[in-house]
């Protein structure tokens, strides 16, 4: 069940890697993660996704028909690799989180353990996006990298004050509803003490809006250096990587610190919820985790 919520707050994250990837990324889990779908409707789907990034690129960039033809092209290939390679090993992570689940057998530590496995699955996937963003962004003219980053910029300052507007108060009640709100979609109406452990640990955790907005700008910053100032071709493709597929490499010791704390907190929470369940909501989350492993193997299997 939080397994899955781990998932995706993992590849919400993303975002740490630049709003192009995201794009990738989030449109490629509208259609593996969507409740009620079925198999045919997520292959047809995810067959359309090439299609749906390219749409969705015209928010930060105009490109020209070849470009588009040719990111088609090139994305197509990736996602035909992430069909037949990545998803089985999505699928067989959620298999494992739904056999924990379903025996009361995990532990703050098997938390950590189906974390790192799924960072790690990420990390294959951007590996995979950085060749694409490579030639994409080499292939940007002068007026299209103006306007790529004037519309960053923009989308950027918006994002910012999302997360710096609301005074500490907002920002955890906020906070509490959506983590509440996200358990319940897998295990049904949490009781008033499940509740209660899921705020008191978001309590205990810190608050690292600020440096998370301070880290943001530093890599927007590294981007935009690297694209206006494009390095030798080797050298464009590592700091490109590094941006891309391992950003957190740009924490500051004292954010690694916050972030690897809030995590503790955040496993020992989810060993305590899970430990909490009834058999009816032991049930539920386990047939929702099996249902979207089910929905992952029959899609990397491709066509019926």
């Amino acid at each position: 069940m939080l397994i899955l919520n781990r998932t995706m707050q993992i590849f919400s994250n993303v975002r740490s890697a630049g709003r192009i990837a995201h794009s990738c990324v989030r449109l490629l889990l509208v259609v593996l993660l969507v409740v009620g779908l079925t198999a045919c409707s997520t292959r047809f789907l995810y067959n359309k996704i090439d299609s749906l990034i390219v749409w969705k690129l015209g928010d930060y960039v105009t490109l020209t028909d070849p470009q588009k033809e040719e990111l088609k092209r090139q994305l197509g290939a990736q996602l035909e690799f992430v069909r037949q390679d990545e998803l089985p090993k999505l699928a067989a992570v959620l298999e494992e989180a739904a056999r924990g689940i379903e025996t009361e057998a995990v532990t703050p530590q098997s938390l950590d353990d189906g974390y790192r496995q799924m960072q790690a699955l990420l990390d294959e996937f951007m590996l995979g996006i950085v060749p694409i963003s490579e030639w994409l962004l080499l292939s940007l003219s002068e007026e299209q990298v103006a306007e790529l980053f004037e519309n960053l910029e923009e989308l950027n300052e918006e994002m910012y004050e999302d997360y710096s507007g609301p005074t500490a108060e907002e920002r955890k009640e906020n906070r509490d509803k959506s983590a509440i709100k996200m358990a319940q979609r897998f295990t049904g109406r949490l009781s008033d003490e499940q509740k209660l452990i899921i705020t008191g640990a978001l309590e205990d955790m810190a608050d690292s809006s600020e440096d998370w907005i301070d880290y943001q700008r530093d890599w927007q910053r590294r981007f935009r250096t690297l694209v206006e100032n494009p390095p030798p071709s080797q050298q464009f493709r590592d700091e490109l990587t590094l941006l891309f597929v391992y950003p957190r490499s740009f924490h500051t010791p004292e954010y690694r610190a916050t972030v690897d704390a809030n995590r503790t907190i955040f496993n020992d929470m989810v060993a305590e919820l899970l430990a909490s369940l009834t058999d009816r909501q032991r049930s539920r989350a386990v047939e929702k985790l099996d249902g979207y492993a089910q929905t992952l193997e029959k899609l990397s299997a491709g066509p019926a």
